[in-house]
């Protein structure tokens, strides 16, 4: 549990020199990137992950896959719930895309941790 605490130390470290803010949400154990009308890139995880930084790091690592690889980028009509021009298809993609940087992340900062000790 130790090395999984530090994991996560870690991505906040990462987050925060990446400059962007990060938050707790409550009732929650999902993630979210948001983008405020000022373009300042926010991550909020759900209170819930905090007892538990293996799936809080998971879940941060794919929000940032979010920040680098969608910023600017993303098709809202076709990304958004709700929307009539929501594709399934790319909201997938999306969502596949964040997952491989966040699994690519964490295992870099897992490397990073073990050549520490």
């Amino acid at each position: 549990m130790a090395k999984e605490k530090k994991v996560f130390e870690m991505l906040q470290q990462y987050t925060k020199k990446s400059l962007v803010d990060f938050g707790w949400i409550r009732d929650s154990d999902l993630g979210i990137y948001f983008v405020n009308t000022d373009h300042c890139p926010t991550i909020f995880l759900g209170e819930l992950l905090k007892n538990d930084p293996k799936q809080a790091s998971k879940v941060l690592s794919h929000e940032l896959g979010h920040y680098y690889l969608h910023r600017g980028k993303l098709d809202v009509k076709k990304y958004k719930h709700g929307s009539d021009q929501r594709d399934e298809n790319y909201v997938k993609l999306i969502e596949a895309e964040a997952d491989a940087f966040g699994a690519g992340l964490m295992t870099a900062i897992r490397l990073e941790w073990c050549y520490l000790q």
